[in-house]
């Protein structure tokens, strides 16, 4: 049974950040072009760990073609940023891009389980960031994964652009999770796959009743 995509982040409605004395706040949002789960992942691990080279806020949209645990796609989105004061967002607040996320989704959005929401501190120690995890029926159609990424993008940007509460600049770029684009990432990207390669051993050694061993 699919579930619908009015969950309780999207009974509240967005709002913007607190207005008093606002400075220029700009927001990026980044579309990963690629399809593949290990350089997808890669890319994410990629942006938690050079925050400290971001200026401006950020929403990264990824999707996964691979088809993992229950047999789902998925779509994920990363978020981090800081209000009109230079401060670290609250919990609240992030709720609130997470509200943005999910209302953006198309109706007909084949969600199979329940979203996973996470807010985690950043790797520098300075400020949290939010994890969004969507997942999606296996047979659900790549372009549709596109499609779904974009309408996600374009209601952030349209939203937050301008206004109370919304950023001064807002822009979609579109990306690939290669060296050529984020230097070192191919070293991020051996790391994920070889702890993926790792998790899939210890599932098959359970799948056969064989103890996990250490060394």
């Amino acid at each position: 049974m699919f579930l619908s995509r009015s969950l309780q982040f999207c009974k509240t409605g967005f709002r913007g950040l607190s207005t008093s004395h606002p400075k220029s706040i700009s927001l990026q949002v980044l579309v990963s072009q690629s399809n593949d789960l290990v350089a997808n992942v890669a890319l994410e691990e990629w942006m938690k760990r050079c925050s400290t080279h971001r200026t401006n806020n950020l929403l990264l949209l990824l999707s996964s073609n691979t088809i993992v645990h229950n047999n789902y796609k998925s779509i994920h989105a990363f978020f981090s940023g800081e209000d009109e004061r230079g401060k670290t967002l609250s919990t609240d607040q992030l709720a609130q891009q997470a509200n943005l996320v999910f209302s953006a989704l198309p109706k007909d959005t084949a969600l199979v389980e329940l979203p996973m929401v996470r807010v985690a501190a950043e790797e520098n120690g300075k400020g949290n960031n939010l994890l969004i995890s969507l997942p999606l029926d296996s047979h659900v159609d790549d372009d549709v994964l596109k499609t779904t990424l974009q309408c996600i993008a374009n209601s952030f940007v349209q939203k937050c652009r301008g206004g109370d509460g919304g950023y001064s600049l807002s822009r979609i770029s579109l990306v690939r999770p290669d060296g050529g684009w984020f230097p070192g990432i191919q070293e991020i990207q051996r790391d994920v796959q070889l702890s993926l390669k790792e998790i899939e051993a210890i599932k098959l050694d359970k799948a056969n009743g064989k103890p996990k061993t250490n060394g």
